[in-house]
């Protein structure tokens, strides 16, 4: 008897290790993603205030940014909506006159508020973003102005990158 059970132990004991780590998942991870988009994307809100971005299967509700620009969201007043997505994941989104860019972070079902980012105290008339290598810029077609953007905020303009690289 005392033979039986310790030739079974080594079998009992590798078969419990098999079973062990069989039900182990082993998780993939791909690192280095650069999620951003080439150019922007301008969406127009529909009556109810949602906006649909069919090419990269997006769509959301305005009227939170419209409220926490204007506190008023009686009717639909945004006309278009910028959006881009930078090469972190986050998008970035502004309208004609808005004073500020909103920083989203996608999660389950719900764009999360990363960061406010104030722009200018009279809004911006005509805002556009384009995607550059390590940040994204946001330009006031009606000014010249340009803005470095990162998640965390604005870097600097580009005005003051050009006269630093003057001196």
């Amino acid at each position: 008897m005392m033979i039986y059970s310790l030739r079974t132990l080594p079998a009992l004991c590798l078969g419990c290790m098999l079973l062990l780590f069989a039900g182990c998942k082993q998780s993939m991870v791909i690192s280095d993603v650069n999620y951003s988009q080439p150019i922007e994307t301008v969406l127009t809100p529909n009556e109810n205030g949602v906006v649909e971005d069919v090419q990269h299967g997006l769509s959301f509700n305005i009227l939170p940014l419209q409220y926490a620009e204007t506190e008023d969201t009686s009717s639909v007043t945004t006309r278009e909506v910028r959006m881009i997505r930078g090469k972190e994941g986050f998008y970035y989104i502004t309208a004609a006159g808005y004073s500020n860019v909103y920083v989203m972070a996608p999660e389950k079902n719900q764009l999360k508020l990363k960061k406010k980012i104030k722009i200018s105290e009279e809004g911006i008339e005509q805002p556009a973003f384009n995607q550059r290598d390590t940040y994204v810029q946001l330009l006031n077609r009606e000014t010249e102005d340009t803005y470095m953007l990162t998640e965390e905020g604005v870097k600097q303009t580009d005005q003051e990158l050009a006269s630093r690289e003057e001196n």
